[in-house]
């Protein structure tokens, strides 16, 4: 992740949350107009087909709906990688019987395929989570880019990466090689001719061991 992904995350989900909204606020003054002519439904997914179906009549909602359907994979994985919570589970009820429906929240603003609806304020504290989760990425990688400690740690581990990055481009399974005991010798001295460096640039023993911590991890 560097800090322009990270802002562009973040300028996503602010109009993924935008356009949700929108698209609720149409619909919600379609379903207002079908009540007004006291209409009935046989099933929750048919009053949910009539109503975006009127939604459709409305100025503005084709854009919108697009504007959803078309983010709704990219803000499912968004916040899949920032470990929000969007799965939802529909069960039928034990009467009537049926499988069991997986669903995300985001998905189900456009097409809730649920047994009972899912309720908007989950997707919107969902919404809310995924945004307050970017902003604290873009604001991290923000520090990282103007700190030179940061760019100094990353260009050692990835000099430390380089013969690895050589082996896995051979096909060579650099997993295998990383864990083999001549693979370790030569990170250990790596690891030491890089502590000697940082030493040498003045970093404290803090920032020392947070740039060791970011060589060993995976």
């Amino acid at each position: 992740m560097n800090y322009l992904q990270a802002r562009s995350d973040l300028h996503f989900i602010r109009e993924f949350a935008e356009a949700v909204l929108g698209l609720w606020a149409i619909e919600t003054k379609a379903a207002e107009k079908l009540t007004n002519g006291q209409r009935r439904y046989s099933s929750r997914s048919e009053r949910q087909a009539i109503v975006q179906w009127e939604a459709s009549k409305i100025k503005g909602y084709a854009n919108v709906r697009e504007r959803v359907v078309r983010g709704g994979l990219r803000a499912n994985r968004i916040a899949r990688r920032l470990g929000v919570p969007i799965e939802y589970t529909s069960y039928p009820a034990p009467v009537v019987g049926g499988p069991i429906i997986h669903l995300t929240l985001f998905d189900a603003t456009f097409r809730d395929t649920s047994y009972d609806g899912v309720n908007r304020r989950f997707i919107v504290d969902a919404l809310d989570q995924t945004l307050g989760e970017c902003e604290t990425e873009a604001d991290a990688e923000f520090r990282h880019l103007i700190n030179p400690v940061y760019w100094v740690k990353e260009i050692l581990v990835l000099i430390i990466r380089i013969p690895f990055i050589i082996i896995e481009a051979s096909g060579f399974d650099v997993g295998k090689v990383e864990d083999h005991f001549l693979g370790r010798l030569f990170k250990l001295i790596e690891i030491v001719v890089v502590i000697g460096v940082l030493v040498w640039l003045g970093l404290s023993r803090a920032e020392i061991r947070q740039a060791i911590m970011a060589i060993l991890s995976p």
